[in-house]
């Protein structure tokens, strides 16, 4: 799989993203670049994922102004742990995670899970929201509409939004928000 070209639609960013078999697991980079509230920033983050989808870290690096970093390791029974192995319990149950500006980990659910055709899934996720760095645990619910096509719904905010996919289940535009030029 060749890189990914993200625009956003809403505010001034770009994202690219590579995927990179390694030998037991994928390792899955993103660069965003972009500016809110007229502050510049540049993130940087790595998703390891197994080869079933599965997230086993990620790590997220924050360069600009108020430069920050975030690293969370799993268990892949839904358990997450910080950097000096704690576990954070706020996050029991979450087995993907979603990082606000980027529509690459909605297809982490995609992948990982077996949808059939109309089949809605709930899931608790780890939802990161950037460039603040705030964390919540976010119900969102997933829906298989056709095998290029899946609902997203936030469970606690009611926003909704079907996601179009290519051939290799990544997202190809967040209607309204983010659109794929690469």
């Amino acid at each position: 799989m060749g890189p990914v070209v993200w625009q956003a639609t809403k505010w001034p960013a770009t994202e690219f993203l590579t995927v990179t078999k390694q030998e037991h697991n994928s390792l899955v980079k993103g660069i965003i670049n972009g500016c809110t509230e007229a502050e510049p920033f540049s993130i940087q983050y790595e998703i390891e994922i197994t080869p079933d989808w599965k997230v086993s870290s990620f790590h997220i690096i924050r360069d600009g102004l108020q430069p920050t970093a975030l690293k969370l390791t799993s268990d892949l029974n839904g358990h997450w742990f910080d950097k000096d192995g704690n576990h954070i319990e706020a996050f029991d149950d979450c087995r993907d995670i979603d990082i606000s500006l980027t529509p690459f980990t909605n297809t982490l659910p995609i992948r990982r899970l077996a949808f059939e055709q109309g089949e809605r899934k709930l899931l608790n996720m780890l939802y990161i929201k950037l460039p603040e760095f705030e964390l919540q645990k976010l119900p969102q619910y997933y829906t298989k509409i056709d095998s290029h096509l899946y609902l997203y719904e936030n469970g606690d905010s009611g926003f909704r939004a079907e996601l179009p996919v290519d051939e290799n289940g990544i997202v190809k535009d967040y209607p309204g928000i983010f659109t794929r030029i690469y």
